[in-house]
């Protein structure tokens, strides 16, 4: 983001005025120091930097280019973010006569709303109005010109003397009154002076004036390099830093390296790339200025230059270098060669999130074109999504979409269309368009046929990546929309193309993307599988953060949720929150809260998971039938753990809605149980379960837990033995994807469930998976107090009381009629005779009076 901050140059000639004013940068909201090149601001900055952050170690001054315009955003940003304590406490804006308009207005409006967020250290070679007039006459900034870092006569001497040893101290005098305290005509008149033959040849060579500095360098020391150096630096002058191998492509001079070693000095220095390691070149502003003008649209070398880079192009492209192509193709001022490369290499580096450089790309095509061409719309769109500014790319996408319905005057590429396919797709899981032609779009461009003799695509003219992309962004809204089996395919293409050509975006995405299908199907241990192999997946420069690791936090929690980890679960859902918000689909959001109202439920808060469901936050107010599914069913198991019977009621009634056939039956059951028709529930259950026997684990489990539970909670002998016969068959249907969570929520229908597991797993020839149930049921909280369970002499369990059979069996106790207790407990009368009717049946009793004496000779009161 920034970079840092220059070495000053050896020796530094101090200014007091300039060092004191930059002394005061970070007490001030803006210091702005404007001249032209080479009058030593960059150098003073550089020291004052160096002097500044050697007196505070802690001092943070990050230092930005004006021409790099989300590098100035996000440090400011980062500056005025409160959420960032690690920003910087400086900014350092070189070269901001380069800002974008866009850029420099927001500077102007935070120095005019709000002055005190920043310290801002502005410098360039004009002013562009950047710090307001009323700032300055607050004195809450500092502006410095051209005249205040004018060298005084000592300050020159010392900057000049090294290079006048043996000069004339008349000819030293009179360089210092034609350069009049500028550091660069001060050095490059003297070198002039050192290199002339004579005093009379040097005096000759200070009669240039200011304005004519440009000149006096060309005519005085570039006129001496030899033709194969001047060659290279023309060709190579719009490189920020020139590598070796660059500047012999360019140039076509074969040792250009040795040219550019031989003339390394004051004009050209040499630096190291920060990836490769290898040499780099870079070029005086001033020297700069002289070649760029000599090359400019109206320059008389301006056709070597444009050879130059059509010659490295056509390099770059041939040897798949997407970047430096790109970068070379925009400095040949070529439109179409622009255009062919970006539809040659565009997709490739968004999917590997190399987003800069398609941004230089797209911005050095002149704005008319970029805004008309539906190929550059269509890049934009895509560029303005990743980078999160989703109002500007659903409206660029639209204009797209729309320019594309019209038929553009230049077809889209393949790789085009695929782009194009994938806006659609991101606009209709957002509810922004319909889903069918989104859908259908994505086939077509995907040459998609999947029947009963073959699946495959039709990937003609499209590259392998666009196609990978498009795949999987398809996938995501097959899962969203239910079509899971889709879904599978096109995420397994992906995961077989990226894994073939070691492409860690896209291993790392289409990983992601199978745990959220395994998670969305219920194979819950395959999708924390697949998500800790998509977090392994090492992606350079990734930073951790990305839609890929939202999923696999997300898939992974659901399936530590159901082996009862629910610290681990916990960690997963703080750790999927803490992904940014804007990676997370309606999908993501929707599974997200589910799986924290689980967690809140597993460890007893079910209140909190309610609270939860109720508000709906940015969840998607209608869900597709599968997930609305999961919602109800996730809704359940809190209504039992807070006995609201009217809940349950609600669940029902719009599972019946859904069409949930099956889920409308649990429901009713469920009603029944909490109602106290113990007998009708357990019947109820049974039925289902036979019913739902070939259903899948999501489904007939549940049905099969509360059947078990039921049982055990009827109380009676041939219950509770039926109960523990079929705890196996429990055991076998959920030890596969060890759905333990499902498992628990009998303990929310009898509190003594958990006793079921513990009598089968100390059996001689118990179930394999028994042990697991137990350990891992004995870590979930008690949502009510243990003691609804009488024993007899032997040890036995005798009577199994639901927890509001005994808030009832209390106040009994209490004395009082049915009334009483109705109000006792905020139910009707009714409700009262039907759990007091149930604890008859329990107790073996049939009046108040007894049951209050078995229940106390049995430890229940």
């Amino acid at each position: 983001m920034a970079t840092r901050a220059p070495t000053p140059p050896a020796p530094y000639v101090p200014r007091p005025r300039i060092d004191d004013a930059l002394d005061a940068v970070p007490t001030l909201p803006a210091t702005l120091l404007v001249a032209h090149a080479g009058t030593g601001k960059t150098a003073a900055a550089a020291a004052w930097v160096q002097r500044a952050t050697s007196a505070d170690p802690t001092l943070k001054v990050a230092w930005v280019r004006g021409d790099h315009d989300d590098h100035v955003l996000a440090v400011l940003e980062a500056m005025r973010c409160p959420e960032q304590p690690d920003g910087p406490a400086v900014v350092v804006v070189d070269e901001i006569h380069q800002l974008a308009p866009l850029t420099a207005r927001s500077i102007s409006e935070i120095l005019a709303t709000d002055p005190e967020s920043v310290r801002l250290l502005l410098m360039g070679r004009g002013d562009p109005g950047l710090v307001p007039t009323a700032l300055t006459l607050a004195g809450r900034a500092t502006q410095l010109r051209a005249t205040d870092l004018r060298l005084d006569e000592d300050g020159a001497w010392e900057l000049v003397r090294p290079h006048l040893v043996d000069t004339d101290p008349d000819v030293g005098a009179a360089l210092l009154d034609e350069a009049d305290g500028w550091a660069a005509a001060l050095v490059l008149g003297a070198r002039a002076v050192a290199g002339s033959p004579d005093d009379l040849a040097a005096r000759a060579a200070l009669t240039a004036t200011r304005p004519q500095i440009v000149d006096y360098l060309e005519r005085e020391v570039a006129v001496r390099w030899p033709p194969e150096l001047w060659r290279v630096l023309l060709t190579t002058c719009h490189l920020d830093a020139v590598r070796a191998d660059e500047a012999a492509l360019l140039s076509g001079v074969p040792d250009a390296q040795a040219h550019l070693e031989r003339a390394t000095g004051v004009f050209i220095t040499t630096g190291h790339d920060p990836d490769s390691g290898a040499a780099t070149w870079r070029y005086h502003p001033l020297l700069l200025h002289l070649l760029r003008q000599r090359t400019g649209p109206d320059g008389p070398d301006r056709p070597l230059v444009v050879e130059a880079h059509h010659r490295a192009t056509d390099a770059y492209v041939e040897a798949r270098d997407a970047e430096r192509a790109l970068r070379h193709a925009g400095l040949t001022g070529d439109i179409d060669v622009q255009l062919r490369v970006l539809r040659a290499f565009a997709a490739e580096l968004l999917s590997t999130q190399r987003i800069a450089a398609v941004e230089e790309a797209v911005a050095a095509i002149p704005i008319d074109v970029r805004t008309q061409h539906l190929e550059l719309m269509v890049l934009r769109a895509t560029l303005l999504r990743l980078r999160g500014r989703v109002d500007a790319a659903k409206a660029t996408a639209d204009r797209a979409l729309a320019a594309d319905g019209r038929g553009p005057a230049v077809p889209l590429s393949r790789d085009g269309e695929a782009l194009l396919a994938m806006l659609e797709l991101w606009q209709a899981r957002y509810g922004w368009r319909e889903s069918v032609p989104a859908l259908e779009r994505a086939a077509r461009v995907l040459g998609c046929r999947h029947d009963e003799e073959v699946s495959a695509h039709d990937l003609a003219g499209m590259s392998p990546t666009a196609a990978a992309w498009l795949s999987l962004e398809l996938s995501a809204f097959e899962i969203w929309l239910g079509q899971v089996a889709l879904a599978g395919v096109h995420v397994q293409d992906v995961i077989m193309y990226a894994e073939q050509v070691d492409h860690p975006v896209l291993t790392r995405g289409a990983l992601a993307q199978r745990a959220v299908l395994e998670m969305v199907t219920g194979g819950y241990q395959n999708a924390v599988e697949s998500a800790e192999r998509a977090m392994r997946v090492h992606v350079p420069g990734s930073g951790g953060a990305g839609k890929a690791t939202a999923r696999a936090h997300l898939a992974r929690g659901w399936g530590l949720l159901m082996e009862l980890r629910l610290d681990e679960a916990e960690a997963a859902v703080d750790a999927f929150e803490a992904t940014p918000h804007g990676l997370r689909d309606p999908l993501l959001r929707a599974f997200g809260r589910l799986l924290q109202a689980c967690v809140l439920t597993a460890t007893g808060n079910a209140e909190a998971a309610r609270r939860l469901l109720d508000g709906r936050g940015e969840v998607p107010e209608l869900l597709p039938r599968h997930i609305a599914r999961v919602d109800r069913l996730v809704r359940l198991p809190i209504a039992v753990t807070m006995g609201d019977l009217g809940m349950v009621t609600g669940l029902a009634d719009s599972m019946r809605d859904l069409g949930l056939e099956s889920e409308v039956r649990l429901s009713e059951a469920v009603q029944a149980a909490l109602a106290g028709d113990e007998q009708r529930a357990t019947r109820e259950l049974a039925d289902l379960v036979l019913a739902t026997v070939h259903a899948p684990a999501s489904v007939a489990l549940p049905a099969a837990v509360c059947h078990v539970a039921m049982l055990q909670r009827m109380g009676t002998p041939s219950s509770v033995e039926t109960a523990r016969d079929l705890v196996p068959d429990l055991l076998t249907r959920a030890a596969p994807q060890r759905l333990l969570w499902i498992l628990s929520i009998g303990r929310m229908l009898s509190p003594s469930f958990a006793d079921l597991f513990v009598a089968e797993a100390a059996r001689p020839e118990a179930h394999p998976f028994a042990a697991t149930a137990v350990e891992a049921m004995a870590r979930l909280p008690l949502r009510y107090p243990d003691v609804g369970r009488g024993r007899d002499a032997s040890g036995q369990t005798r009577f199994v009381l639901t927890a509001r059979e005994l808030e009832v069996l209390q106040q009994l106790a209490l004395g009082g009629g049915n009334a009483d207790l109705a109000r006792a407990l905020f139910v009707s009368e009714n409700t009262v005779k039907t759990h007091l009717a149930s604890i008859y049946r329990k107790l073996d009793v049939d009046r108040r009076v007894d049951a209050l004496r078995v229940a106390r000779t049995h430890g229940l009161l």
